[in-house]
């Protein structure tokens, strides 16, 4: 038998899957130089894009390194979250689609790191807007109003989570007077006025209504040459007038900018009023004026708020279960009731201010919805009213 040399021994221990030392050698060489060159293509193919994009690809090869770090230090003042806030908040959804390239999409651990930067930015706002006076809170937005789309980005993910949405609720009670006030042939428009109404979600949904509406006589004659086809007695219009109103507008057309304390509307020119989650601020009998002077003689107000800001839950009676616990014999339980001394306060302070309550609605676990009516009643200007800030809890 012969003897099998050294070097092919070696050579059959150095087999990589069937292939020499050495063949294997080349073949990963020639793989490393291809890895290298669609590397390469890639770069240049992102560079192309982010230039026909007005990107600086520099920058953006600094910031994909930045992101890629797996252990962040983040320690930032009020100032840093709100200039920092708006340029990344959004990343996620301006990064370039290319394909297989070496952009990638955020991790995990990066997008919840931005909703956690997210929610305590709105919870930072929600705080500042609860505790201070309307005046100040218009100014700064004014001056800053990418704090307005911070806030409710938070806001609409707070939403998210709600039962019952409450700008739903009060837009089918609005309806609702709408087609009492059609029974009773009241043929001019319901106008509202939406104080502290965010996206003007109310005013979009609204506005949206069409309706048949008969034309007068005198009006039928001044259409009749225009009108090609069609019965020149009717006309389809939206039955609603919105009047919206918010610290910024930030580009919807159906916002007015204004301090809630201020509306630019004149007198008796609204037949509704309504606060949706809007009684923000420490001069909340300032809004109740306003909407005191800028409705009807016959005007409704409409309020959805936070239960928790007016009742506080307080520790009942003792009362027993009949039941063991444990074959140790019966056992009780404190039966929890709300205080609603304060929401009994604020409807005094409502009747100080011109108005009277005609429904309380506490079916929702979440929300108060209160209506109310204009009296003739002037309002008190000593009157004054701070409900509970609600304040969320930081993390």
């Amino acid at each position: 038998m012969a003897k099998r040399k050294h070097g092919d021994s070696k050579a059959v221990e150095n087999r990589n899957d069937g292939i020499p030392n050495g063949l294997s050698g080349r073949a990963n060489q020639k793989r490393k130089k291809k890895k290298k060159a669609t590397k390469r293509n890639q770069k240049r193919l992102m560079q192309k894009m982010q230039r026909a994009n007005g990107l600086n690809p520099r920058e953006m090869a600094e910031e994909n390194s930045t992101e890629e770090k797996k252990n962040v230090s983040v320690e930032m003042s009020k100032s840093d979250i709100s200039n920092n806030l708006g340029s990344k908040s959004h990343d996620a959804e301006d990064r370039l689609d290319l394909g297989n390239t070496s952009v990638r999409p955020k991790s995990k651990l990066q997008q919840a790191f931005l909703s956690r930067l997210a929610g305590s930015r709105f919870r930072e706002l929600n705080e500042d807007l609860y505790t201070t006076n309307s005046s100040s809170a218009y100014e700064r937005f004014q001056k800053n109003p990418e704090l307005f789309d911070q806030y409710h980005e938070g806001f609409r993910t707070q939403v998210k989570s709600w039962p019952k949405n409450p700008v739903d609720v009060v837009h089918k009670w609005i309806i609702s007077v709408h087609k009492k006030r059609a029974r009773e042939e009241k043929k001019c428009k319901l106008r509202i006025a939406d104080f502290g109404c965010g996206d003007a979600k109310l005013a979009e949904k609204l506005l949206q209504i069409r309706e048949e509406k008969m034309i007068s006589k005198s009006a039928k004659r001044r259409k009749k040459n225009n009108e090609v086809s069609g019965d020149a007695s009717k006309s389809v219009t939206c039955p609603f007038k919105v009047h919206s109103f918010d610290l910024v507008a930030n580009g919807n057309p159906n916002i007015q900018p204004c301090d809630m304390a201020n509306v630019p509307i004149p007198d008796s020119s609204v037949d509704i009023g309504v606060f949706v989650l809007a009684l923000m601020g420490t001069n909340i009998a300032d809004f109740i004026r306003e909407a005191h002077r800028v409705l009807t003689p016959d005007g409704k107000l409409k309020i959805a708020e936070v239960r928790s800001r007016f009742e506080s839950g307080v520790i009942g009676e003792e009362e027993s279960n009949g039941k063991s616990k444990g074959g140790k014999g019966e056992f009780t339980y404190s039966k929890k009731k709300s205080d609603d001394s304060l929401l009994n306060h604020f409807l005094d302070v409502m009747n100080q201010l011109g108005f009277n309550s005609t429904k309380m609605d506490k079916s929702n676990k979440m929300f108060l919805l209160m209506e109310f009516e204009k009296i003739g009643k002037k309002p008190d200007k000593d009157a004054t009213f701070t409900a509970k800030p609600c304040i969320y809890k930081r993390r």
